[in-house]
């Protein structure tokens, strides 16, 4: 992909990252996302503000942001390192959250508000050599701040770092007494005069600014370069040549975890896989294809497994012209699946024209291969049929998952979201306490099994949700988008926690970018879309998203009622409301107060939601 000189500038980087995030979380997951989301609100966010920057990206543990000025990104990293420091004061030393910081001034190519290139990658490497609660800047960087700002800077001398050809020399920032001159107790809120205007002057000086904003408005849109937009990817399923014996075996374990692999840069977007694999074993040519889901390229492939090793054969093809942009065959031990995946999400994005920072992968054993592939049958059948008996199928095979495969987080993963449906829509029987605890330790140890595991974190949010926590379980989903951006169902799941909060214009949002990825969205982006409406009064927006999809299973029934009774069709909500009752004969509206109790937190929507099952006819 050529990129237009006007997309580039040189620009000041900083690269932030949590220290242990992954240990953190294994700890004690609730308490590091609140403590972690603390810290931006309160002691980082503002001080970005403050010193004239602007947030590029948070990725759960780590922050990319821009500043115009050198002398402004070192001020606000001294500032905040030691903000941070204060804040945490008598903090136990097992939860302290430190941050590394790397700064570095370099050429960046812009998309829309994201930046990357090697300015960004310079500067990631550069923030992996500073010490816990330190910071390092480049060469480039000091010289632009050496004499002008009281610090002391030790030099490291030129590090080599990875997938930068030629060294890089850095220096080291020391927070000591010299340096505390720049920290500040509390950042100062930015004010604006209050000027007050005559009205006959005001009403001239608001016309004289109207015109003179839609004149540069005009110059700026007819002369400003067009911005180049990411490349968008779509995976197709990959076609199984396996012997008879094992055909099946791996599912879609390939494709998908080259989606997985490919959504986690952000130089480009992927396409949900609930998208691209509805053309599996499709007649329609490339192009077609691609059109259909608005790709610019399309990955293709084949695989072959025989008991032990892995054949991959995958091709990267021009959307438009069908040309091949990259091919590349692969013979490798099952229990470097993964590690395969990565390797040809490097190739792609290469490819297509970026350089990309490698990430940390989720792990992969011959186990975790097999423990995947009974989760993802599970997940699949319950997409398929959202039902009782689906689920207590699901439950049975995921407990043998635990028994069978003990130190894959895919099992403990699987069976946390099986007990959650079963517990919120009443077809599991027990203690439900005691499910509620069983469900989050399992998701805990999922996460800790394998923290770069964007399902992990799924089944951590829900579990955090049915256990009442709801903010919490939202840092979870966003970490989980972090893992894996071509995921809808984790972006749908944020925005349902996202509602229960009462940030309903941000669940709207969330939705829209679902719809984005995922543009073959199956009923559950239109099941929660419709809720967040009904939330926010508009039912009759609410009805027409509902009945836009054409085959909601029964569960959803309690959610139509809902809508018809807030707009005055008491028979239609009565309907709805039987038909959820003869799947559900036991349910009641006490029982739907207790699974919502402490969840739906937004002032007054569960009385209105309780209120509206009542009149639809639901037992009390």
């Amino acid at each position: 992909m050529e990129i237009d000189e006007h997309e580039r500038r040189l620009t000041t980087i900083l690269s932030a990252d949590v220290v242990g995030y992954s240990s953190l979380m294994s700890r004690d997951e609730s308490g590091t996302l609140t403590a972690l989301q603390d810290l931006r609100r309160i002691e980082i966010d503002p001080r970005i503000e403050r010193h004239n920057g602007r947030i590029v990206k948070l990725m759960g543990d780590g922050s990319l942001v821009e500043f115009v000025s050198v002398m402004d990104a070192v001020r606000f990293a001294v500032d905040v390192q030691f903000a941070i420091t204060a804040a945490q004061k008598g903090c136990a030393e097992d939860k302290l959250i430190q941050f590394r910081i790397g700064i570095n001034v370099g050429d960046v190519i812009a998309a829309g508000d994201d930046i990357y290139g090697d300015g960004v990658n310079v500067a990631a490497r550069v923030e992996g050599l500073a010490d816990p609660g330190g910071i390092c800047i480049t060469r480039t960087a000091f010289d632009q701040v050496n004499g002008k700002l009281d610090l002391t800077f030790s030099s490291m001398g030129p590090q080599e770092v990875k997938n930068i050809s030629a060294p890089v020399e850095v220096y080291q920032i020391e927070l000591d007494e010299r340096s505390q001159a720049l920290a500040l107790d509390t950042p100062p809120k930015i004010t604006k005069p209050d000027v007050k205007l005559p009205y006959h002057m005001m009403k001239r000086w608001l016309l004289a600014a109207a015109i003179a904003v839609l004149a540069v408005a005009g110059v700026v849109n007819f002369l400003r370069p067009e911005v180049a937009k990411p490349p968008v990817i779509a995976v197709l399923p990959f076609e199984d040549f396996s012997s008879p014996e094992h055909k099946g075996f791996l599912s879609d374990a390939v494709s998908g975890g080259i989606i997985t692999s490919l959504a986690r840069y952000p130089q480009m977007k992927v396409i949900s896989r609930r998208s691209s694999f509805k053309f599996r074993d499709s007649d329609l040519g490339i192009s077609d294809i691609a059109d259909q889901l608005g790709a610019d390229f399309i990955l293709e492939g084949t695989q072959q497994y025989d008991g032990a090793r892995l054949q991959i054969s995958a091709h990267l093809i021009d959307g438009e012209t069908e040309a091949h942009i990259w091919a590349d065959d692969m013979d490798v031990p099952l229990e470097d699946l993964l590690k395969t995946n990565n390797v040809i999400s490097l190739n792609v994005a290469e490819s297509v024209g970026n350089k990309v920072i490698e990430t940390e992968v989720a792990r992969m054993t011959k186990d975790d291969v097999s423990a995947l592939m009974i989760a993802n049958a599970a997940q699949s059948r319950i997409m398929r049929n959202f039902s009782r008996e689906s689920l207590l199928k699901n439950i049975e095979e995921q407990e043998q998952s635990l028994k069978d495969y003990p130190d894959s987080a895919w099992g403990h993963l699987g069976q946390a979201l099986s007990l959650r449906i079963g517990l919120r829509y009443g077809w599991i029987e027990g203690d439900e306490e005691k499910i509620r605890i069983r469900m989050l330790d399992l998701a805990r140890r999922g996460v800790e099994l394998d923290p770069n595991n964007f399902m992990a974190y799924h089944a951590l949010g829900r579990a955090l949700t049915m256990n009442n926590d709801p903010r919490a379980a939202a840092n979870a989903f966003r970490r989980a988008i972090e893992l894996n951006p071509s995921s809808s169902f984790a972006r749908t799941t944020l925005a349902q926690t996202l509602g229960f909060i009462g940030e309903t214009e941000e669940a709207l949002e969330v939705i829209a970018e679902a719809e984005l990825v995922d543009p073959f969205y199956g009923y559950d982006v239109q099941w929660e879309k419709a809720r967040i409406q009904w939330q926010v009064g508009e039912c009759k927006q609410a009805l027409e998203t509902f009945q836009a999809f054409h085959s909601m299973p029964i569960a959803a029934n309690k959610m139509l009622a809902a809508i018809h009774n807030c707009l005055g069709n008491g028979e239609e909500a009565k309907k709805a409301m039987t038909d959820y009752l003869a799947e559900n004969p036991d349910w009641t509206v006490a029982r739907e107060r207790d699974v919502n109790a402490g969840l739906w937190i937004a002032p007054g929507v569960l009385d209105r939601w309780l209120g509206a099952m009542e009149s639809s006819g639901m037992p009390l």
